[in-house]
């Protein structure tokens, strides 16, 4: 069985996934940000979840104590 942060996402589902549009996550591929990609045959390009997690990770912002 598949671990389900294995699972790879095409850029509609990653997008829908990040509360993005699928166009920002293609735009972001064209200038070289956004998260991990995979291409595939093809040139099809596939996400992986657990480095969708990763990308989301990067941004969190700890608030210092006061």
């Amino acid at each position: 069985m598949r671990d389900i942060h294995d699972e790879r996402l095409d850029t509609a589902q990653a997008a829908n996934y990040l509360g993005y549009s699928k166009s920002t996550l293609e735009w972001w591929r064209m200038v070289g940000r956004g998260p991990r990609y995979y291409k595939i045959g093809g040139g099809r390009i596939r996400y992986k979840q657990s480095d969708l997690d990763a990308y989301l990770e990067a941004g969190v912002v700890e608030p210092r104590e006061a």
